[in-house]
Formats: C-alpha cells, structure tokens, sequence
C-alpha cells in the first residue's frame, strides 16, 4: 500500500502497492513546492519593483492578491486594508478626577462625562510631550534606512552635515539629544526622516536623496495626523520642517502649534522660572520656535498668526536669568523681541484691501521704525559672545533682520497706490522702503558672513530676499527714476541671481528657484520699451553708488556697482507685464519648478 493514501480498488483486491496513487501524490505534493516558490520568488520581483518605482517617484503597486504568507516579503509602500471598522472607543472604567465632581467649565468635558469617548477626553495640561528613551543597543531599528531606501553611509553624511552645518541656524533645537545617526534613529524615526530631507535640500550631491527623504517624513506625518500623544523628538521635528520645507511649512506650522495648544506647551514657562528646570526649557525652546515659524509664515503670506501672545510669550525676559538659558537662547529670544513688533505692525495696518493706508498711520510706521532701530541697537551688541562658537553671523543676521523689519514696515505705503505717486508725507516711509531693500542686497553681494548662510537660512529669509529684489523691480516700473535710478536695480538684481546660482545647493533649494524667476524677471525688464522720468531723484541714495545703514544706524556704506552695463536712464512703462503689476497670487507658489515673484501681500 502507498503512503500518500489508500489504494485503487484493482491494487486493493491484488494486495498490491499502489503505483497510481502514490504518483498522484508526489506530483500534488510537488505542485505545492513549486507555488510556494513562485508566489515567493514574485513577492520579491514585485518588493524589488516598490522599491525602484519609489525612487522613481512614480505611483507604487497594488498589493499581490495571490500571497503566501510564510514567503511573501511586505513592502512598505503595500496599503494595509482593514476589514473591519472600529468604531469610536469608549474609557470603561475611566478614573475620575477631581473636576468631576465640580461645576463643568469646558462644555467637552461634559459630553465626555455623558459619552465616556475617550476622543473626547483631554489630557492633564501638566503633562508635556514626552521624551522618548532611545531603543536598546541591541534592539533592530525598522526604518527606512533598514528597508534600503537610503544607505548607512549617505544617511550618516546627511546627518552630519545637518548637526555640524545646519542646526545652529534653527538655535541648536533639532540635535540636542543625538550626535550621530545611530543615536538619532534609535531615538526617533520621524526626527531621522526629518533631519535628513533638510540635509538633501542642502546638499548639492544629495538631489537622488532628497525625494527619498521627503516621502518618508511626510509619509510618517501623515501616519501619526490621529495620534493621540506625540513626544519632544516629533514636535521638533514639525519645527524643523516648518523652518525649512517652504512647501509645507505652513501645513506643519499650524498642525504643531495645534497640537502645541492642545497641550498647553506654554505653561512650561513658570517651571523654568521657578525651578530652572532643563525640560522645561526644553519645551519652551520648541514653543518660541513654533511662535517664530508662525510669525514668519503670517508675514509672507498676509494672513494672522495662529499664536497669541500671552505672559509666556510678553515676559520673555524674565527667562534670561533662569539658570537653563543659554546664549544661545538669546538668538532666539531676539527673535521673538523682533517678531512682537511685528506683530503689532499687522495689528495696526491689517490685511491688504487694496486700498491706501490712512495718512494718520504716519506717526505710527515713525514709531515702529524707532523700536526696530533701538532693537538692532540692543542685540547687536548682546549677541558678540556668540562669535567664538559660530562666528560674526548671529551680529550681522541682526543687521539683516533689521533691514527685513524696515522694508515690511514701511513698503506698506505703496499699498493701493497702483501706480500713482507717494503721498508727500509717506515719501520718507519710501525712502527708508527702498533703503532697506538696497541694504538687503547690499548685504547679500558684500558680507562673506551673509553669502555663507544662504546655505542654512530658513526659508523665510530667502522669500524677503525674493521681495527685496521683486519690490525695487516694482518700484522702478511704476515709481521710475524717482527713489532709485533703473541701472543700479538691474545691476544689483542680475549680481543677484549670479549670486544665487554661485552657491552651492540641492537643485530644489529656493535659491535655485528664485535664480531662474528673477532672471526671467530682469531680462523682461531688460527688453522692454523705456521711458525718461523728469523726477528728481532723493539724495538717500546717490546715482553712482549705493548706500545702506550700518549696524550703528549712522555708518553708511557704498556699495561698489562695478562695471554697469545698462543706459542709467532706462526705466520701464508702467504695467508692461503682469509679473510687475499688481497681482493676487498668493506669495508662495511653484508651478512647473519657477518661483513665482508676484507678492500682492505687501502692498505694491
């Protein structure tokens, strides 16, 4: 009798081994081994395939309808579909606390009370985000380093290049916990996928990374959207995207500062001055960093901020006695000195109606430029201790964002103008606009300290640059010859883009973008039809050279023009294009790779 099963009724009736039979089952048991191969050899071909339409960036694969479980090899871009709908949880035996038994102030906590959803419920506000302790030594990190996606080696140089380049730029907040890549993704793989995006947006041989990178952190973004608790590694992460990723910043900005609220990031505020406690520092770190990201954004884009400046926000300076305040800290207190008058500028003139700002705003802009100026004055100087860490930048990105806050004060007042002439009494708010752009550019051709921290900066100081540039293009088209002559804009736009192509970039990094925009914009500007204007030019800035404000507020400096090769008569007809009207695109926009230059936010 054969082993695989009893015999046909002709062997069983001879008493003989079944032959027939015992084929039948080595060809089924074979037919077996043989799927089990295929199904396993096509879930590695179709791993291997994930993997390389990833790179690609192209549309990943289905998932295989026909798997074995035991082979089959899951890639991390297969869709994981549930079967079965949850529907919302409910806390069984919840422990109460003392607020239950007390008069309900927030309307949520009484539904639930009724409901017991645990969606509902709200966290102890004395609970912060918590630190995650890194996983042991000799436990395996699943990543997307581990998956292959990115190597060992290309990983370890980007996030190197990040700690040792990049991180003081975002005030040391990114890497305090790790020094190196093992550390960092044992720590936090969202932090990792983070850190290295930044990184390839930075590095010129990193282009083949960064489109890698940057799926997997918006990939792990998007995971956690309904997490319920996010730890320190994960809001600073938001942070760092926020200050660097312009084509997300502002969907990251406003999820952390949400989720920032929900835990009331603030309150850590009265710890530090209390009990100088480090975490606590650490958590205000990341909220000032939140209140700048959002400062920053509601500058670009004309629209109000999300945070309110409450007493952790307005008694900034009592931290700077607590034992935990380091200098480094000062350069992003300073920010937030900064950024609070700001944020009274746009209480005051408001979003963009198209229409003039009021002739009694005068003595306002005067009084706002006097506390830019006395804030230029007083971080210039607090901020010199700095220089043997990491050089004479912290001082001169003083100067720079003093030039910043003047050119977004005053060039309010070629708000609604559409091209008619300045009010006389706004022409010195036109000058000092003028001025600050000039200074800006200046800034950016002359300082060694500025042209290296194009490599680094974040991406809010880029766009001003941008406005800087398109804001003297606009000036010359509609106000021509009578704030600054045509030729030395030209000059100074078209050493621009010279500059920015110089330097040394990831191929999607702004600088690239806004070389290509701005050169198309100077070129237009170049061909079209010219016209003489009668007006005389101010005397703030000179017809052969430029000048701007020192960091003392009384220095001037030229500016060295070089060989000028435009007719210094030429200017432009009014509205010649739509890239030098005025527009409703908002600030930040690309399509197809070029920046868009038409800022209708401030004023022009």
């Amino acid at each position: 009798m054969g082993d695989g099963g009893p015999p046909c009724k002709r062997c069983s009736e001879r008493n003989l081994s079944c032959v027939l039979n015992k084929s039948l089952q080595t060809l089924i048991e074979e037919r077996s081994k043989w799927k089990d191969t295929v199904i396993g050899d096509l879930g590695h071909v179709h791993s291997a395939l994930q993997q390389v339409l990833g790179r690609l960036s192209l549309p990943a694969l289905p998932p295989l309808r026909t798997t074995n479980a035991e082979n089959y090899i899951p890639s991390p871009n297969d869709e994981v579909v549930h079967c079965e709908d949850q529907g919302p949880s409910c806390d069984n035996s919840p422990q109460l606390s003392p607020k239950d038994d007390a008069l309900p102030h927030v309307p949520i906590e009484s539904l639930y009370q009724i409901t017991r959803l645990r969606s509902l419920r709200s966290d102890d506000p004395t609970d912060g985000p918590q630190a995650t302790p890194p996983r042991a030594l000799n436990h395996p990190v699943e990543d997307f380093i581990s998956r292959g996606l990115v190597s060992v080696d290309d990983a370890g140089r980007l996030v190197n290049l990040y700690l040792s380049r990049i991180d003081h730029f975002i005030y040391m907040i990114g890497g305090t916990r790790y020094r190196d890549l093992d550390a960092l993704r044992r720590g936090s793989p969202i932090l990792t996928a983070c850190i290295c995006t930044v990184a390839a947006l930075h590095d010129p041989m990193s282009n083949h990374l960064y489109g890698v990178c940057n799926r997997e952190f918006r990939r792990l973004m998007a995971a956690s959207m309904f997490d319920r608790r996010i730890d320190q590694d994960h809001m600073r992460a938001m942070c760092i995207g926020s200050y660097w990723l312009h084509d997300i910043s502002w969907t990251l900005s406003g999820y952390a500062i949400r989720r920032a609220t929900e835990i009331n990031l603030g309150r850590n505020f009265k710890h530090v001055i209390t009990e100088n406690s480090e975490d606590a520092m650490d958590c205000m770190r990341i909220w000032y960093l939140l209140y700048i990201c959002d400062h920053h954004l509601s500058i670009l884009y004309g629209r109000p901020s999300l945070v309110r400046e409450d007493a952790s926000i307005s008694r900034w300076e009592e931290m700077m006695t607590s034992s935990v305040f380091t200098e480094s800290d000062k350069r992003l207190v300073s920010q937030m000195a900064l950024l609070i008058i700001m944020n009274n500028v746009r209480e005051l003139l408001g979003r963009d109606t198209g229409e003039p700002i009021p002739k009694d705003f005068g003595p306002h802009l005067t009084n706002f430029s006097r506390q830019i100026d006395q804030w230029m004055g007083y971080w210039s100087t607090e901020l010199l201790r700095l220089h043997q860490f990491i050089g004479e930048f912290p001082t001169r990105g003083v100067v720079l964002h003093h030039h910043l806050a003047k050119l977004h004060l005053h060039s309010h007042v070629f708000r609604g103008l559409k091209g008619s002439p300045v009010p006389v009494y706004f022409h010195d708010s036109a000058i000092a606009a003028v001025t600050a752009a000039t200074s800006i550019i200046d800034m950016l051709l002359t300082d060694h300290n500025i042209r290296e921290a194009l490599v680094g900066i974040p991406h809010y100081i880029h766009s001003m640059i941008a406005f800087a540039c398109v804001f003297l293009l606009k000036v010359t088209t509609q106000h021509s010859g009578q704030f600054i002559e045509d030729a030395t804009v030209l000059d100074m736009c078209t050493k621009v883009v010279q500059q920015f192509r110089s330097t040394a970039v990831g191929k999607w990094h702004l600088v690239h973008l806004m070389a290509d925009g701005l050169e198309k914009m100077v070129a237009k500007k170049i061909k079209a039809p010219v016209a003489h204007s009668n007006l005389p030019l101010p005397n703030v800035i000179g017809q052969a050279r430029l000048h701007y404000v020192d960091n003392n507020s009384t220095t001037l400096s030229p500016m060295a023009n070089g060989t000028n090769p435009y007719d210094g008569g030429n200017s432009m007809e009014n509205g010649f294009d739509d890239e030098f009207g005025l527009s409703t695109t908002p600030f930040l926009h690309f399509d197809s790779g070029n920046y868009d230059f038409s800022f209708s936010e401030f004023g022009l």
